[in-house]
């Protein structure tokens, strides 16, 4: 009897442990781990974009959660709740993005912000707008359709007219260029002869003092210039001081003061000549003994 017991406790154990394996398995594969560290976030969306349970949520890359439930809340919103298996540290707004494949797989992206304070247990994330495939692919038509366009510009009659009459110029035109290399080798090859000769012949007296007197002449032309560049230095900083005001020249030139006092000077004195001439009895006087 004691062993019927023993065999009924050990099967009920066995049963025990088997099930709740099962439930652990099960939760496990639905992404609603048992005995695993973390916490639950929402995500609001406009558009669940065809997320199911057990989805995967990744962060730059690498899995750190599933998706454990979708729930349509209102014809325009979508409340997603995450699972995240670790002790994340995530901005509290991070924000959150679905991505799909061609096969139908769907991946919740996690996209951290820059906020300091840290997202919290049960807290709702904002879900960043989803792309949809037909969408992307309306954009790859669109820019089909702008390839093909281009291309039919390109295709069209009177660009092969252009392209035909372009390729029957262009033997002439290498004819043409052909004569032009010829007459540019002739015209090489004599110059190249002139040389020789040149070289070739004997420099006479007459030669060599004309060469004399254009050296001379140079050497003249030399010594001008030197002399002319000094006196238009010379003059460069004379003008110079005379800009800035140096000297009486240059206040005369630049100080409008002096040349009115000038001017004013200049009347007086023409008054005086005229007084005097006037009445030379004032200025001059003459006493007979």
């Amino acid at each position: 009897m004691e062993i019927r017991n023993r065999n009924v406790t050990a099967v009920g154990l066995l049963v025990l442990v088997g099930g709740a394996l099962f439930v652990w398995g099960l939760t496990f594969l639905l992404g609603n781990p048992m005995l695993v560290r973390g916490m639950t976030v929402n995500v609001a969306l406009e558009n669940g974009a065809g997320l199911k349970r057990s989805d995967r949520v990744n962060l730059n890359g690498v899995q750190v959660g599933t998706v454990r439930d979708v729930v349509l809340r209102g014809p325009r919103q979508v409340m997603v709740r995450l699972r995240l298996e670790n002790d994340l540290r995530l901005p509290e707004d991070t924000r959150v993005s679905v991505r799909g494949d061609v096969f139908g797989a769907h991946t919740v992206e996690l996209i951290p912000g820059s906020g300091y304070t840290v997202l919290e247990e049960s807290d709702t994330l904002r879900g960043a707008p989803t792309p949809e495939l037909p969408d992307l692919v309306l954009g790859l038509s669109d820019q089909a359709r702008s390839v093909l366009a281009a291309a039919d510009s390109l295709l069209s009659p009177r660009a092969v007219a252009d392209v035909h009459a372009t390729a029957s110029v262009l033997p002439a035109g290498a004819q043409e260029l052909r004569g032009a290399f010829a007459e540019l080798r002739q015209a090489a090859a004599a110059l190249r002869r002139s040389a020789e000769a040149f070289e070739g012949a004997e420099t006479g007296p007459a030669i060599a003092q004309a060469i004399t007197e254009i050296e001379g002449s140079a050497r003249a032309f030399g010594g001008a210039a030197v002399v002319m560049e000094r006196s238009l230095g010379s003059m460069a900083s004379v003008l110079e001081k005379i800009d800035r005001g140096d000297g009486t020249l240059g206040k005369l030139v630049n100080d409008t003061t002096l040349y009115g006092e000038l001017q004013a000077a200049a009347r007086e004195v023409r008054a005086l000549a005229s007084d005097i001439r006037e009445r030379p009895s004032r200025y001059v006087s003459i006493k007979v003994f």
